[in-house]
């Protein structure tokens, strides 16, 4: 494999919620090397895990609540640790969208 750019990480992470190892299967890579790629994406504040009743995934008003595999918050199950786009990540892909 290739590198993969860290906006084709963003891209995948946009398409809907998915666990790390999900999202590496779907980018064609292997967790450990995703794994690097995510922290450096999360420390600049691009993605962020999708935490029930945190931020934007409170299960109520957000838009991914249909897809959100945590949004039924039945507490026998475990919660899944689904990434998520930060607004700087979504503005960082809209600019790429546009061109800049």
């Amino acid at each position: 494999m290739s590198a993969l750019p860290l906006a084709g990480v963003l891209r995948a992470v946009a398409q809907a919620p998915r666990t790390p190892a999900e999202l590496a299967a779907d980018l064609g890579t292997t967790p450990g090397a995703l794994e690097g790629m995510l922290r450096t994406l999360h420390a600049g504040g691009y993605v962020q895990e999708a935490v029930q009743g945190e931020g934007h995934c409170a299960c109520g008003p957000c838009a991914l609540k249909s897809l959100c595999r945590n949004a039924d918050g039945e507490p026998s199950a475990p919660a899944l640790h689904l990434l998520r786009l930060t607004p700087r990540g979504e503005a960082y892909l809209a600019r790429q969208k546009a061109g800049g």
